[in-house]
């Protein structure tokens, strides 16, 4: 089997090919200025998702059995700031790759998020409306609606509030962010009033290679077990890596002034993801267990 990985490098990225069965060639691209390694099953290649010729040259070369999109920029108040980019390369960049699936019969899973909810009525099924409070969002939701419009089997994979080790040189997650300040004896402020059920990296790879696996199509909401807000997860972060929990201080949505509105509460209800993938949705102190013990 041949899977190509857009976004190769990011926090999914990275757990996909940790994860993957060494028996699937992978192709998998980024657009950082640093280099990556091949290594046996897995080679690096980088390349913009706007550049359609590109891709062309890589889908005829490759023909991918399957095409994981994880490609993207994922900052609401980046998105907010900077729409014509943010839609040019989460939207357009996309389309390109979903036509490329179109051309050479390649099974396109969309990697979209949590944001695409309002928070208002969780916790949510693959089947609750839609209704994004972002522009962030409102990008993600467009880029589902191209992906149901595919002419090749797909899957649409809605991680929620993602966590784990990324590379030094991605963008680091809250759980990440947090560690790093509580090990340099820094003040912690944290929402006490949204909620999630955060999902580690690998539980997501592990739901999108089981897509892959049996040929699963449709729509998935992927999470963790434990509904907490942001305050509980870095508290909860803090015992786990024996870090000073007292520098972590409850704030209210607001505090941080952001640029663009957040959902409040985008817990997801697991049932398609326990049914139809057989994946049980992990505990939260497990998951930071298992990045504990990943580092050490």
């Amino acid at each position: 089997m041949r899977v190509l990985i857009t976004g190769g490098t990011g926090l999914l990225g990275k757990a996909l090919l940790y994860d993957c069965n060494n028996q699937i060639e992978i192709i998998a691209t980024y657009v950082g200025n640093y280099s990556m390694q091949d290594s046996g099953q897995i080679k690096y290649l980088q390349l913009d998702v706007r550049d359609k010729a590109g891709y062309m040259d890589l889908f005829k070369k490759f023909r991918p059995d399957t095409t994981v999109h994880t490609a993207g920029i994922g900052s609401p108040d980046f998105a907010e700031n900077n729409r014509e980019l943010v839609r040019d390369i989460n939207l357009n960049g996309t389309g390109n790759i979903l036509d490329m699936c179109n051309k050479f019969n390649s099974k396109f899973i969309f990697i979209s998020s949590n944001g695409i909810y309002d928070g208002q009525k969780a916790p949510y099924s693959e089947e609750d409306n839609a209704e994004p409070v972002n522009y962030y969002g409102e990008v993600k939701l467009q880029g589902e609606e191209i992906t149901k419009k595919a002419k090749v089997p797909f899957a649409i994979v809605r991680p929620i509030l993602m966590y784990g080790w990324q590379y030094p040189f991605e963008r680091s997650n809250i759980v990440t962010q947090s560690i790093l300040k509580l090990q340099n004896q820094e003040v912690v402020h944290a929402y006490d009033d949204v909620y999630a059920k955060p999902l580690l990296n690998h539980s997501c790879a592990k739901a999108v290679w089981k897509i892959i696996e049996e040929n699963k199509y449709g729509v998935y909401n992927i999470a963790g077990a434990d509904r907490v807000n942001i305050y509980q997860l870095i508290t909860k972060t803090a015992e786990i890596f024996n870090l000073n929990k007292s520098l972590i201080l409850p704030v209210q949505q607001g505090y941080f002034n952001e640029l663009t509105k957040r959902p409040r509460d985008t817990s997801f209800k697991t049932d398609r993801m326990e049914k139809e993938l057989g994946i049980e949705p992990l505990a939260l102190d497990e998951g930071l267990s298992m990045m504990k013990r990943e580092r050490d």
